[in-house]
């Protein structure tokens, strides 16, 4: 069922069962919206009105409130999300919830395209100018799974977690590649050379700070030979900071993982699922507005 913005402006109001004797519209409506589900009324409209052909029977646009609220609160104890969206039980809760995760999770492919970092680029004698990609690594936060493995230890923060490797296009805001997860321990060089590398032109060089290495490909701020260069090196990895900031404004990438589950690899999918649904999330909100490749993103 298409639903329009006004519809659930109606849905979302309900949904937190909002006082009647409040106003509604407000001019800290929209920081509203973002504070619960992570967007505006706007975003959260255009994400249901693409899942909503392939969402389970008895899925319906509060739903899709459920799952934001898990992916921009993720509290520790269920009750505290099923408090924001009116009391449904916690069982029907994480149903609804990551039923709607996996759906968001699936239309990554829409966006997420290897082919976008053309996307502005300016050509040269036919061919493309210099690097069309920056690299880098984000590791989000685990509970420590049983039993100790040094594995999942992260030297960013001294804990466990899981590391993913994400490239921008240089010369638009599109997030071009993902790869991951893998225990943070794992080398940024083995990442980049299993994944990206495999998929690049040989000639095509990338942009990327001084965690990978070992591929002629990777320019690091080494490469800078000038004060410009530099600059503008600091400038690439300065986008992929933002890129990471706005990304673990959800508070599922943010703060410690805990659905552990007996399986690592099950507990590695829920993750990658979250990461997933964020990043496409993340996109859409940048874009917002903005047409791309010939559709409106959200």
């Amino acid at each position: 069922m298409i639903i329009t913005a006004e519809a659930m402006d109606e849905v979302a109001r309900t949904t937190i069962g909002w006082p009647k004797s409040r106003k509604w519209d407000c001019k800290d409506k929209q920081e509203r919206f973002k504070s619960l589900f992570g967007a505006n009324i706007d975003v959260i409209t255009e994400i249901w009105n693409r899942i909503e052909q392939n969402v389970d029977t008895g899925i319906i646009p509060k739903h899709l409130l459920y799952g934001l609220v898990f992916l921009k609160v993720y509290a520790t104890s269920e009750e505290v999300h099923c408090a924001i969206v009116d009391w449904p039980s916690a069982q029907t809760f994480r149903e609804k919830s990551w039923h709607i995760i996996e759906c968001i999770a699936d239309l990554k492919e829409s966006v997420i395209k290897l082919d976008n970092r053309f996307v502005n680029a300016p050509p040269i004698n036919g061919h493309i100018r210099g690097a069309l990609l920056v690299i880098d690594c984000t590791d989000c936060k685990i509970n420590e799974p049983f039993p100790f493995n040094s594995k999942w230890m992260s030297q960013k923060f001294k804990g466990p977690g899981l590391k993913y490797e994400v490239a921008v296009a240089i010369h638009s805001d599109n997030i071009c590649w993902y790869f991951g997860p893998f225990p943070a321990h794992r080398n940024e060089s083995r990442i980049f050379t299993e994944g990206l590398s495999q998929v690049l032109p040989g000639t095509e060089p990338v942009e990327c700070d001084s965690g990978p290495e070992g591929d002629e490909r990777l320019m690091d701020p080494q490469n800078g030979m000038t004060h410009k260069d530099r600059k503008q090196k600091s400038n690439h990895r300065a986008k992929m900071e933002s890129i990471f900031s706005r990304m673990k404004q959800f508070n599922v990438l943010d703060t410690h993982f805990h659905h552990s589950y007996p399986d690592e690899e099950d507990m590695m999918y829920k993750h990658q699922i979250c990461f997933e649904s964020v990043h496409y999330h993340s996109i859409k909100i940048a874009n917002w507005g903005r047409q791309i490749n010939g559709f409106w993103p959200i």
